[in-house]
């Protein structure tokens, strides 16, 4: 049995050479694994990727907090290990990868200024700005992967010539017109606890959205400074702890990841990390029970792929 993915992926076979960073995620099986993709890049040209072996085919993994996870090889869809992946779950602020996809495809004009208003404020915890502040389109999206901010959401939401409703079912329908069909949305921020997916899907997710290279940017820096128009300075440090472990350090380096958080949802992240020779594994964990618990099973998920797995090239 394909999953849902599998249409997606066809949809993504006839495209031009996927961006310098992340492959374009072709194929996810759920039951049945994948011996062989074929990537077609266009008329004339085609490629063969066999996803990767496992070296010692009795190592089954290591134990994890999350209630669901799906670790895989980006270029072949080849899944690596996997519990509970298509068990659809809260999803917090991972919501955030769609919302970035339909706000830029909505106003892809990065340099446009835009002002936060009193609607952009869920009024939930400490907000990072204030309503006033003015700041480009390409710093809000930024502080929205970088510091999963829910007022930049919203206000990405509000500015893309959409009502707050309709910018929500364009969400929804992204998510069927790339067949994720575990994915549901309630708003653009991830508070709302209805927001849901399931581990599969949010991999996809996360491996499509990369492919877009602002979003590929804003989802490895460490920390983003802004200035607003009236010279008010913001200093937003990344919600990811792992940009400072090994594997943001030679021979790894993460090529994105987004955090999410909710009593409803737990701990979440989603996570691409590649090795020195270009070898890319999406890790993606639900359901963990604390906030340091997340970080150190993606690490170690990471970890153990690159170090059971032989790749052919």
């Amino acid at each position: 049995m394909i999953s849902s993915l599998l249409a997606l992926m066809t949809a993504m076979s006839i495209e031009q050479a996927p961006a310098p960073g992340v492959s374009a995620l072709r194929v996810y099986g759920q039951n049945v694994p994948i011996q062989v993709t074929v990537v077609q890049y266009g008329p004339d040209k085609s490629e063969i990727i066999k996803p990767p072996i496992k070296k010692n085919p009795s190592n089954l993994g290591i134990a994890t907090t999350g209630k669901s996870v799906f670790v895989a090889d980006v270029a072949s869809g080849g899944i690596l290990y996997a519990k509970a992946p298509h068990e659809q779950r809260s999803i917090a602020s991972l919501t955030k990868l769609m919302t970035a996809i339909v706000a830029l495809e909505n106003e892809s004009n990065l340099k446009q200024e835009m002002t936060f208003q009193d609607s952009d404020f869920d009024h939930q915890g400490e907000a990072v700005f204030q309503s006033g502040d003015t700041l480009t389109r390409g710093e809000v999206l930024r502080a929205m992967l970088v510091g999963s901010v829910n007022a930049a959401a919203n206000m990405l939401a509000r500015t893309s010539h959409l009502t707050r409703e309709d910018f929500v079912q364009r969400m929804n329908e992204k998510a069927r017109d790339l067949h994720l069909n575990s994915m549901k949305f309630a708003d653009p921020s991830g508070l709302n606890s209805q927001n849901k997916s399931d581990a599969a899907d949010i991999a996809a997710l996360a491996t499509l959205a990369l492919n877009n290279p602002d979003i590929r940017k804003a989802m490895t820096e460490p920390e983003v400074s802004v200035t607003t128009k009236a010279g008010k300075a913001y200093d937003i440090k990344s919600t990811n702890l792992l940009l400072t472990s090994f594997l943001n350090k030679d021979p790894y380096k993460i090529v994105g990841a987004k955090t999410g958080s909710l009593p409803e949802a737990g701990y979440c992240l989603a996570q691409v990390t590649k090795d020195k020779q270009g070898h890319e594994i999406v890790a993606v964990l639900l359901g963990s029970d604390n906030h340091f618990s997340r970080y150190n099973d993606v690490k170690a998920l990471t970890s153990w792929a690159f170090d059971s797995y032989q790749w052919a090239n």
